[in-house]
């Protein structure tokens, strides 16, 4: 049986579109075997649990005083498990957790397709494009220095499970108790939160009541005030998910690559909140490339307290709300023949 072997991980922005690849492989062709490799994290085991997908964990190091150590034990981990699964192709989907398990693919010979999510690459895929096949881009490739990707190249898109986009209102207005008869108002900041866009929340949360009803999903650990009239809150949503995203109007999110393209499949308006900082600047790349249409705005989180309530009462008076998709169809779809194309 022909297998396919799925490495990234310590993020679900790693995870949730690895997943729609590997269910849009298995919709092609059912008999293929799909086998993860993900971090030691929590969320990744229970994200592949819920899908009912095997996985493997693999302890991959981050830069330290002992990456040497623990990175020869991550390939070693990665070696043993390719010499027993015997994958035809890796889809490496990023991430620092990607890096052994491809390196030992590479010295086998075994395929490896690379997708890259954000308007700019990190060091880990960077250095796994050196060994790939074929990489997909989910921005536009003009948007990325392809240059020094050694390979064929194709702009697919972010994949997205197809359950994102299948929500229901009436499901969501009942999961979250409110009532619909304003605005509603997502809050998200990505699978670990966003402790500066919690804050600004939390902090101007009477005006915003004004404005809208809010679904606040702030991370785990990260709740600090209580649901109320027009207010929901929750650390994290799995399967409701869909449904807050079928009542959202508007939302306000971190630009992770993940998010962007799971709001923009929805055609839900969103003010972004970029991370900088850390990891070549990806969000803001990634929030600077979607910001030109109508559906995303910039705010930076220098400005997040003052500028708030502006930036939302005016993204609630624009003329076409829910205008456009941002985002190329059927991504996993394209992602996963390009895959399917490399089986042995």
């Amino acid at each position: 049986m022909n297998t396919i072997l799925f490495a990234g991980g310590g993020s679900i922005g790693h995870i949730a579109p690895s997943v729609a690849v590997a269910d849009a492989i298995k919709e092609m062709q059912p008999e293929v075997g799909i086998h993860f490799a993900c971090s030691k994290r929590k969320e990744d085991a229970d994200f592949l649990s819920k899908e009912n997908f095997k996985f493997t964990q693999i302890d991959a190091p981050r830069l330290s005083l002992l990456f040497p150590w623990k990175f020869f034990l991550a390939y070693k981990k990665s070696s043993a498990l390719i010499k027993n699964l015997k994958p035809q192709v890796v889809f490496s989907k990023g991430g620092y957790v990607s890096v052994p398990i491809c390196l030992a693919a590479h010295r086998k010979h075994i395929p490896i397709i690379l997708h890259e999510s954000d308007a700019v690459s990190g060091n880990a895929n960077k250095l796994v494009s050196r060994w790939a096949n074929h990489t997909c881009f989910g921005f536009p490739i003009k948007t990325l220095q392809a240059t020094s990707y050694k390979l064929q190249a194709s702009h697919t898109g972010n994949p997205i499970r197809k359950e994102v986009t299948r929500g229901s209102k009436e499901q969501g207005l009942k999961i979250t108790g409110l009532t619909g008869q304003k605005p509603i108002l997502l809050v998200m900041g990505g699978s670990q939160g966003a402790q500066a866009i919690n804050e600004a929340v939390k902090k101007n949360l009477d005006e915003l009541l004004k404005l809208c009803e809010i679904i606040h999903l702030t991370g785990e650990g990260k709740i600090s005030t209580k649901n109320k009239n027009g207010y929901w809150v929750r650390e994290f949503a799995y399967d409701e998910l869909p449904h807050l995203y079928a009542i959202a109007t508007l939302a306000l999110s971190r630009a992770g690559a993940g998010s962007i393209a799971e709001l923009s499949a929805n055609n839900i308006p969103t003010i972004l909140v970029p991370l900088e900082g850390v990891a070549h600047d990806h969000q803001l790349k990634n929030a600077e490339a979607v910001s030109q249409s109508e559906n995303f705005v910039l705010l930076k989180q220098e400005y997040l307290n003052s500028d708030l309530i502006d930036n939302i009462s005016k993204l609630l008076t624009r003329n076409a709300l829910r205008v456009t998709r941002n985002v190329p169809p059927d991504a996993a779809r394209q992602i996963a023949k390009i895959v399917l194309e490399h089986l042995a």
